[in-house]
């Protein structure tokens, strides 16, 4: 048997190549996205244990609860005097104070450097002792408040040179600085593409907004002493509220909360990769659904030499594994470019991922040959199992018609399902806030249509038939009656990756339509400034002399930060209440936005119902820095997703809990009587030293914000055409089959006068029929499901549901097209079979 399945597979090369192909786009998407999950991993590890390599004991201050380095919550700073206390401590040899926070680097035309996704860093540089990894590659360390030293990756972006006079914008102004030092980390350039400006540690203090104070003190221990016993022993000196760790445990820390990170990120490329398996299968089950069809009377004559079944069926699944291993093998091969290709797509809209020498772990091998062998095999059981019903009679007979359609328990049991699946969608979509009833309706209405499919491409089929009475449409109708099964199947295949893709596109679509609601319907602003890069902020010495302008009635600063409220991480924003209600209309539900003043917050009203709270109950709100503070409630709101915050406290109470005292954004009511294009032109100019500042109007801000949903859509389509990429070679897959299985039909079609041209035609219509009824079933089934998506994102700002229409039939058009471009191989080869040997071909 082992010999009859290598015979096989090696029959049709070309069947054999997409058969593969279809199974390796899936086995690689899973090995590429564990590739790059774990490169980023080894790249964070990497860092830590570099930065952390000099360092034996880190004191810091202890915080409220364990914080994410990735949310850049950091424990309060401490007084510069526990430096001293920390180097008297025995068992020292070296301890030295250091701080960080915000400072944004201007290349020579005046433009901010920023990197997309990382931050923008300001530190204080150490001592040698204590460096680890932190080395300078040209120059020296920086002394005295006019020296700066800056990374490598930057100033090779930048193009600065050693002398050079550098700008900085920083929490409380800009400031112009002597390049003295150019550093580098181990090997690499940057901070996993963050910018650094390095200062001595009296400048630092100044440009981070902490003067007299110190994030941490690194701490190296005496000769003979260990990280351990330096720690127990710094725990018994060191005043309340801090802390003594180990560098080592601060490096695992600081890995372990990127790689928690990293776990959604990883989640979501695995959904990607399981969508494209999902559509390999079902072309992987149509293929083997066709090779047992035309190789009836071969397993028929094994069975009358003396095979059994299970050697029959141990054959097809001989060939599914040996199909899955081969592309397992490739697909770990593929994977490791593929990586390389998500890491340039998520760069291309601003999200720099972190990347070393590409990390091949023993479970990406695993997961590999794993999903490519049972992925393909579960795909090939059902075909193999018919094979045990062929009888040993059927060789004798010339021809054996395959049953095709389906019965009508299945028929109505599809349709069954594809009713109770679209009333599902419609009451998710109707009730709102249903995410898992959204996914299991998708799921019942797309298994009816795996269940009445036969029955649609039959009906699709007859319209085709009526409908068209030339080029080869009654002819091309007739195959898909006959082979509705064959013809449904690979349809389904193209439906999947269809169902996601307008599901998406839907969803982006009332996305960019809350957008618009949002700021026109919450904003009261005339103008909004924001910070030009994810990862930055803006600098309140750039907003003060804005207050003193006669043509601006009103300026609210917004500023941001991190609870945690009953267990739970939430969102809160500090702002002036001075012209707030000029500048926004949150919608209150209760209380009023006159109450919120010093004592008091603002909450989202979904938020308060579900922790029981209303006007004048108590709530505390648990900062990392400083620990729990109990506000009363002033009152809830409804419209919050212009500020993205759950709650909305005074500006006196954000600031002493706070380090950070960067806006998020600031929003601007002009004066009565004045020119709205020229207060705009006039703030720009205002603000000209801070290149980091976006001026929008209204419009403006809503067309940014669009254009950032139509590169997330587009990051999106991009990773689901691999799913669709499977479908096409499906159809492919299935067209060449079928020119195979019609041999003889098409010579006699040749033999009464057919030409080739018009015998491309019936093929090519084949293909596009099979297009359109995946395309129609796909989008008409995403646009139910993105539908009630949108709905079920409620909470996270969705607050109006758009569907896309001439996006979707755009999609329908492109589905047609392919069509055409997938019958282009398989039309040549039906067209060049010869009429003689196809006459007489059994």
């Amino acid at each position: 048997m082992l010999k009859v399945s290598l015979r096989n597979l090696l029959a049709n090369k070309l069947r054999l190549f997409l058969t593969i192909a279809a199974v390796t786009v899936g086995v690689s998407f899973v090995s590429g996205t564990f590739v790059l999950s774990d490169t980023m991993g080894k790249a964070f590890d990497q860092l830590y244990a570099g930065l952390t390599s000099g360092t034996d004991v880190v004191v810091r201050a202890k915080t409220a609860y364990d914080v994410d380095v990735t949310t850049g919550a950091a424990p309060r700073p401490m007084d510069e005097s526990i430096v001293g206390t920390v180097s008297a401590a025995p068992g020292v040899q070296v301890a030295r104070g250091g701080v960080s926070g915000f400072a944004l680097i201007v290349d020579k035309h005046g433009k901010p450097i920023q990197p997309g996704g990382a931050p923008t860093i300001a530190s204080s540089v150490g001592d040698p002792q204590l460096a680890g990894a932190f080395s300078y590659r040209q120059g020296q360390a920086p002394a005295g408040p006019h020296e700066v030293a800056i990374d490598a990756g930057t100033v090779k972006k930048a193009g600065f040179h050693l002398g050079d006079q550098v700008d900085v914008i920083y929490q409380d102004g800009r400031g112009t600085f002597t390049l003295v030092g150019v550093v580098g980390f181990g090997k690499t350039d940057s901070l996993l593409g963050a910018t650094l400006a390095a200062f001595d540690l009296p400048t630092a203090q100044t440009v981070v907004g902490k003067t007299g104070k110190v994030d941490q003190v690194d701490v190296k221990a005496a000769k003979g002493i260990s990280p351990g016993q330096l720690r127990d022993a710094l725990a018994g000196v060191l005043p309340a509220g801090t802390e003594a760790v180990t560098g080592q445990q601060v490096a695992a820390d600081g890995s372990a909360s990127v790689r928690n990170a990293m776990g959604v990120f990883t989640k979501v490329l695995l959904v990607f990769a399981g969508v494209s398996l999902l559509v390999g299968s079902f072309v992987i089950w149509n293929t083997f659904n066709v090779l047992v069809a035309q190789r009836r009377r071969e397993v028929a004559l094994l069975r009358a030499v003396g095979a059994t079944g299970r050697q029959v069926i141990a054959g097809v699944v001989m060939e599914a594994t040996i199909i899955g291993v081969v592309s397992g093998a490739i697909g770990l091969f593929v994977g490791v470019g593929l990586a390389a290709g998500i890491r340039s797509l998520l760069k291309l809209v601003g999200a720099e991922i972190p990347t070393t020498s590409p990390a091949i772990e023993l479970r990406t091998v695993v997961a590999a040959f794993a999903v490519g062998v049972v992925v393909t095999v579960l795909a090939a059981l059902a075909p193999a199992w018919s094979t045990t019903r062929v009888s040993p009679m059927d060789a004798l007979r010339d021809a054996v018609p395959a049953a095709d359609g389906i019965g009508l328990v299945r028929r109505w049991a599809g349709a069954a399902l594809v009713v109770l699946g679209a009333a599902g969608l419609a009451l998710s979509a109707y009730a709102g806030n249903a995410p898992w009833w959204t996914m299991l309706s998708t799921l019942a209405a797309f298994a009816g249509l795996v269940a009445v499919g036969p029955a649609l491409a039959q009906g699709m089929a007859h319209l085709a038939d009526r409908g068209r009475r030339g080029g080869g449409w009654r002819m091309a109708a007739r195959n898909i009656a006959r082979n509705s099964r064959r013809a449904a199947a690979t349809a389904l295949a193209l439906a999947i990756g269809l169902t996601v893709v307008a599901a998406v596109a839907v969803t982006a679509a009332s996305m960019r339509a809350s957008v618009s609601d949002a700021v026109s319907g919450g904003n009261r602003s005339d103008l909004i400034l924001k910070p030009a890069g994810v990862a930055s902020g803006l600098s309140p010495a750039a907003v003060a002399p804005l207050r003193k302008r006669a043509d601006l009635e009103d300026v609210v600063e917004l500023r941001a930060t991190t609870v945690r409220v009953d267990g739970h991480d939430s969102s809160v924003v500090g702002l002036d209440t001075a012209g707030l209600e000029k500048v926004l209309d949150l919608d209150v539900k209760s209380g009023s936005m006159a109450g919120l003043r010093p004592g008091t917050v603002v909450v989202d009203d979904k938020t308060a119902r579900v922790l029981g709270i209303g006007v004048g109950d108590p709530v505390t709100l648990t900062f990392v820095e400083t620990g729990p503070r109990t506000l009363r409630v002033a009152g809830t709101i409804t419209r919050n997703t212009l500020i993205d915050a759950t709650y909305l406290i005074s500006m006196p109470d954000f600031t002493p809990n706070v380090t950070s005292q960067l806006d998020v954004a600031v929003l601007l009511k002009r004066s009565p009587g004045t020119d709205a294009a020229s207060v705009q032109k006039a703030v720009v100019g205002a603000l000209a030293a801070y290149p980091n500042i976006t001026v929008s109007n209204p419009e403006e801000l809503t067309r940014d914000a669009q254009h950032s949903v139509d590169q997330l859509l587009g990051l999106v389509t991009a990773l689901l055409l691999l799913a669709v990429v499977v479908a096409i070679l499906g159809i492919v897959n299935t067209l060449v089959l079928s020119v195979v299985e019609r041999t003889r039909e098409l010579g006699l079609l040749r033999a009464v006068g057919g030409t080739r041209r018009q015998v491309r035609t019936v093929v090519r219509r084949e293909s596009v029929l099979m297009s359109l009824l995946g395309a129609l079933t796909g989008v008409a089934l995403g646009a139910g499901a993105g539908v009630a998506l949108s709905r079920a994102l409620a909470d996270q700002g969705i607050s109006s549901v758009s569907v896309p229409g001439p996006t979707l039939l755009v999609y329908v058009v492109v589905a047609a097209l392919v069509g055409v471009l997938a019958a282009i191989g398989p039309a040549r080869r039906a067209s060049r079979v010869d009429v003689l040997q196809a006459i007489t071909t059994e």
